[in-house]
């Protein structure tokens, strides 16, 4: 069998255990926590006005409440998952792995009056697949220059859909064939607003994928393996890497090993700015000499070449893609939020001037980026430290249902009273409504 062959097989015959479940609502309300706050993005503006200025039913457009097509509303809603950083990561393949496969399926799900359960159960499957897929291009197709999820995200979405839609194996096999052949994403695109649009354009581009497969539209068997193909064309990796990967599917859950952010900014940022804000209650009055980081080898390189093409942040994206920004950001104001990337923060002299303080000095033997140490020299000759081995949000420092609940709270401010606690009593008992719609009439800020 091919690759999109067992995938195919896979997702036409898997079941999702009850645990599988209740993380894919966990994951759910971590992208509608990663949303909220990004209506008035002007990233998510420019898109949402431009995808749906031709009007459309059938699905609608997340807190802005447009009705539009599917594909539009796809386009939309994976960009706003995408717009603040603030959404999952699969570390081990440096990836987003929900934005492209939920805001494709959800679409497809409210087009079609699909039930909670069945979005669950095809969001599952949908991720599995494409962090299988993920697992056999990375590391190298992120070397290469490929986002991750840009590459691999419209597999996923397209799994996805056919679950949801209930298609044979014969068409799910071309509807993966499709996805993959079409895979796109650069790298470059970070800290720019064509990072959202890669992600909501994924999302549309699997659901495409799907549609057409469902029409009869065909693809090549061997699109993943085959000459020139997707393996072949994006990534340096061993083939025999193919066959392991594919082995574990229904048997190891990879989503269970995402990391749940809880500040808005990447992942390589997230143990740097824990580590400020542990070691700034300690700071007693005393000014910061120096900061000096101690991170995994890749981090060091990320942030040292967005440091020399940024030269200082320009933009909210920009900033939020700068560790020494966050980083001197965190201690000056004591957190890390959306406003801590804004132009009022990113130009303040004192963050700028502290920012130009910190050194990130490569640790061979941090093996992944979920943990960091900080060492903090003050002006008057001592020094504080901290040191994190997995920052919380990550499956060593697991956040409990109840903090995803009120990080979703915390930054939907703008929802009227009452609404975003019956956002997230819907999310936790999505298994049982029986329309998909119950949810997505929610999810408006104006009514």
């Amino acid at each position: 069998m091919t690759v999109s062959e067992t995938l195919a097989r896979f997702l036409t015959t898997a079941t999702a255990p009850e645990g599988v479940l209740h993380e894919a609502k966990r994951l759910l309300l971590n992208q509608l926590k990663a949303s909220v706050g990004a209506k008035e993005h002007p990233a998510v503006r420019l898109l949402h006005d431009w995808a749906t200025e031709h009007g459309g039913t059938g699905a609608s457009v997340h807190w802005y409440g447009t009705p539009t097509t599917p594909q539009a509303a796809a386009m939309v809603n994976g960009a706003l998952y995408e717009v603040l950083d603030f959404h999952d990561t699969y570390i081990p393949c440096f990836m987003h792995a929900v934005s492209a496969v939920l805001p494709a399926v959800l679409a497809l799900a409210e087009a079609r009056g699909a039930s909670g359960r069945d979005l669950l159960i095809a969001l599952a499957l949908g991720v599995e697949a494409e962090l299988a897929v993920a697992t056999i291009l990375m590391p190298t197709g992120y070397c290469r220059g490929g986002v991750p999820a840009g590459l691999t995200g419209g597999v996923g979405a397209a799994a996805a859909c056919c679950v949801l839609a209930g298609l044979d194996e014969a068409r799910t096999t071309h509807a993966l064939g499709i996805a993959m052949c079409t895979a796109f994403g650069l790298y470059a695109s970070v800290g720019s607003m064509t990072l959202s649009y890669i992600t909501g354009a994924t999302a549309r581009s699997g659901l495409s994928a799907f549609e057409l497969a469902e029409r009869g539209f065909t693809a090549p068997a061997t699109a993943f393996e085959g000459d020139r193909g997707m393996f072949q064309a994006l990534c340096d990796e061993d083939a025999a890497k193919i066959a392991p990967a594919l082995a574990t599917l229904g048997h190891e859950w990879r989503l269970f090993g995402q990391t749940y952010k809880v500040v808005p900014t990447e992942t390589i940022t997230h143990g740097p700015v824990e580590c400020v804000l542990a070691v700034r209650p300690r700071a007693a009055g005393r000014t910061v000499d120096r900061m000096t980081f101690k991170v995994n080898p890749l981090v060091q390189s990320i942030a040292d070449e967005r440091r020399d093409r940024f030269g200082a942040p320009s933009s909210e994206s920009e900033a939020t893609f700068d560790l020494r920004h966050c980083a001197a950001a965190a201690w000056l104001r004591g957190r890390f939020t959306t406003a801590e990337t804004t132009a009022d923060c990113y130009t303040d002299p004192a963050v700028l001037a502290l920012r130009d303080r910190i050194d990130l000095i490569a640790d061979d033997a941090r093996a992944t980026f979920e943990g960091c140490s900080l060492e903090v020299a003050f002006t008057d000759g001592s020094t504080e430290a901290r040191n994190v081995d997995h920052f919380l949000g990550t499956p060593g420092a697991r956040v409990p249902d109840a903090t995803l609940g009120q990080l979703f709270r915390d930054y939907a401010g703008a929802l009227p009273p009452g609404r975003a606690d019956a956002i997230i009593d819907t999310v936790w008992a999505l298994d049982t409504v029986p329309g998909i719609r119950t949810l997505t009439h929610l999810l408006r800020i104006d009514a």
